[in-house]
């Protein structure tokens, strides 16, 4: 992936008129086919996952983890630099096409998050990774107080880096990156959520997302160094099933065209 790339990652909320599964099926179904066939506006696109969260809480995860239970997912978008972010949402059709689209079934009252940033890779294997169906944990950090900007982006890497060391953490994982929020300066108008950085850990389903928290490496080696690298009291997870939309930077496969819907296969 190129190393200036950035990557926009929205946390959304869903209209309360809508029920759950007409709000994953209207995003799946018609939003992100729609974004990526108004042309001009999609060009700026490299890739895009449509992150659905699970409809029921998924079991395993540490306590003191607090279930972002208002975001619906995630929605992540790769764009070739930060200066395309601005000529992206800048753009004519955004405004006449897309948001418009957006307000059918995300909640417009600023509830939702999102950030810029650039992805860091602690652990990629599968360079292709098809990523459709697996499931994805989102943890929102924030750094730890006293930390500046730089310190705290180098307390997070490192506490991912050492989850990636254990090979017993490995083995439960399919891929490990941390996206680090950008400190600025940024396109106009732009207000980015609290949260510094987004550690992201796929994995096959939630039965290994609830092993890989079991993991004596996970309980001897990575929890205890947790509240050394972040605000462990202030860590929020979305736990979600991964679409992939769009992809230029490998040969995954993907689809601009609507998925048959189901959060089970």
């Amino acid at each position: 992936m190129a190393t200036d790339a950035v990557k926009f990652m929205e946390f959304p909320v869903r209209l309360p008129a809508l029920s759950r599964r007409d709000f994953h099926l209207y995003w799946q179904r018609h939003h992100s086919p729609h974004v990526m066939n108004v042309t001009p506006f999609a060009q700026y696109i490299r890739k895009y996952v449509s992150a659905h969260a699970w409809p029921v809480t998924p079991v395993g995860l540490p306590a003191h983890y607090g279930l972002a239970e208002a975001y619906e997912g995630a929605s992540e978008l790769w764009l070739n630099s930060l200066a395309d972010v601005g000529d992206w949402l800048g753009h004519p059709l955004y405004a006449e096409l897309i948001q418009p689209d957006e307000a059918r079934f995300l909640l417009q009252d600023g509830s939702g998050a999102f950030i810029i940033a650039r992805e860091e890779c602690i652990h990629v294997p599968e360079p292709d990774l098809a990523e459709s169906n697996l499931t994805k944990l989102y943890l929102l950090l924030k750094r730890r107080p006293g930390f500046d900007h730089d310190a705290g982006h180098v307390a997070i890497s490192t506490h991912a880096q050492r989850i990636a060391a254990s090979s017993s953490l490995r083995a439960r994982l399919r891929k490990l990156t941390v996206s680090h929020k950008l400190g600025g300066p940024l396109p106009e108008g732009f207000v980015l959520a609290d949260i510094d950085a987004v550690l992201e850990l796929w994995f096959d389903d939630c039965a290994a997302l609830a092993a890989f928290f079991q993991e004596p490496d996970y309980l001897t080696l990575v929890a205890p160094h947790e509240a050394k690298a972040v605000d462990a009291g202030a860590i929020r997870a979305v736990v979600a099933k991964l679409r992939v939309i769009h992809d230029e930077y490998s040969f995954q496969p993907t689809t601009t065209q609507p998925f048959p819907f189901s959060w089970e296969g």
